[in-house]
């Protein structure tokens, strides 16, 4: 007749811890409570165990493996079993990938380097860490070395060519790269990419765009037939197009006082509150058409987009004829946030502020990739090239604690597992956060 009383207060103790991880649970306590639960849970259990056994040995296994049980059990409810995703192992002094970085198929080039996506495994290396890429394709990458440049074939490392042209890459059309060298005052060089030979220079500074004044967006240059050149940095407004076979000016007069930038084979300028198109060949004005914010243009395919004044819309407008439509995101949303860095791929993606949960909206085929336990999230930088994003945000356990997290996401529209922390860097696949770097494949 005693033995209930004699296993109460014991079950007492188990039934409390039982209940307090129950209501973390249902009203988001925290770490603090849940972890108090479980502590409850294992003390009542093993109290029971001395109860139940007799021998100290079989009380000390039993306990043992009951608090393993219970302790691994809490653990896996809140962070689930534990994941090793794929992580280079390179030596702790090698250069990681950075914002200059870009990839070339399987490879992706840091400075003078080329490793595996995959594996990090070095496949080339030229000069040494001070080494930046000039221009990265799938068919010829371009190194500045410091104190000259080298054309090198990315499949084999194989030295093509060499020429005393440093700086950045701003232009390409596959033949000719036009190169900003700074060592004597800034100068526009064209690259002839076959053979390294410079084809022509001119005074000034090269862009790829204007932006409340001329604005050096570098990225491992991209296929245009066109650069922007400012002749002197003092007088905004004063910009112009060259045609990258000859060095000729096509237009003289292109404002950069606000934004102007090329887009397939069309000049875009934000004239007051209308976005123009003009030709690149002659400067004639092609189409003008209304836009809120005609400053603020994201994309770089056959339709770019401008957020409206409240940014609830989008507006969609034709490069070619200038048509524009209103987009209106999906129901249910309060406010569509586009890239913090201006994105310069086909795709584009905005983030969508909803009541609950997180979003990417893809305005062009109306795609969307829903971002899983995300409480915060926010867009922290685009890979401009390559149209990667790199997302920070919290999201929150079963016990309602907050943990910090990064993702990678593609232009596709793949959406990588989070990764605990903040201040990752996102690009081409690739997701490093502190010295860690993780192909996201």
């Amino acid at each position: 007749m005693n033995r209930p009383r004699r296993y109460g207060p014991a079950a007492g103790v188990v039934l409390v811890g039982a209940g307090l991880i129950l209501a973390t649970i249902a009203w988001r306590w925290g770490h603090v409570t849940y972890g108090t639960g479980v502590t409850a849970v294992v003390v009542g259990v093993v109290w029971v165990v001395a109860l139940l056994t007799r021998g100290t040995a079989w009380r000390i296994v039993l306990s043992a493996a009951a608090v393993l049980v219970i302790v691994a059990g809490a653990v896996v409810a809140v962070t689930g079993f534990p994941q090793s995703p794929p992580r280079w192992n390179i030596p702790s002094d090698a250069q990681l990938p950075n914002e200059w970085s870009a990839r070339a198929g399987d490879l992706i080039i840091m400075g003078g380097t080329a490793r595996d996506i995959e594996t990090g495994k070095v496949a080339w290396a030229h000069a040494g860490p001070d080494a930046t890429p000039m221009l990265v394709d799938e068919g010829l990458v371009v190194i500045d070395t410091g104190n000259s440049s080298i054309g090198v074939d990315p499949s084999t490392g194989r030295e093509i060519w060499r020429s005393t042209v440093t700086g950045r890459g701003i232009a390409h059309d596959g033949k000719i790269l036009v190169v900003a060298d700074t060592r004597d005052g800034t100068e526009a060089v064209a690259l002839n990419l076959a053979t390294g030979v410079t084809l022509w220079r001119r005074n000034g500074r090269p862009v790829m765009e204007c932006d409340y004044g001329p604005t050096d967006r570098f990225s491992p240059a991209r296929e245009q037939s066109y650069v922007l050149l400012v002749q002197n940095e003092v007088r905004k407004g004063s910009a112009e197009l060259l045609g990258l076979t000859e060095g000729r000016t096509t237009i003289g007069d292109v404002d950069c006082s606000v934004m102007a930038r090329i887009v397939g084979d069309v000049l875009l300028q934000a004239d007051g509150r209308t976005l123009a198109g003009r030709s690149p060949a002659d400067g004639r004005r092609m189409w003008s058409t209304p836009a809120e914010q005609p400053w603020d243009v994201y994309g770089s395919g056959s339709m770019v987009f401008t957020p409206t004044a409240g940014r609830r819309d989008l507006i969609g407008i034709d490069v070619t004829t200038g048509r524009s439509s209103r987009l209106a995101p999906p129901p249910g949303t309060r406010k569509v946030q586009l890239a913090s860095a201006e994105q310069r791929t086909p795709e584009v993606w905005a983030l969508l502020e909803r009541g609950s949960g997180a979003a990417l909206w893809n305005p062009g085929t109306g795609q969307i990739a829903e971002v899983p336990d995300a409480v915060t999230i926010r867009i922290e930088g685009v890979g401009m090239s390559s149209g990667w994003i790199r997302l920070e945000g919290t999201t929150r356990d079963v016990t309602g604690a907050k943990t910090d997290q990064c993702w990678a996401f593609s232009p596709e529209g793949r959406l990588s597992d989070p990764f605990p922390g903040r201040n990752c860097l996102v690009d081409d696949g690739l997701l490093k956060i502190q010295d860690d770097v993780h192909p996201i494949l």
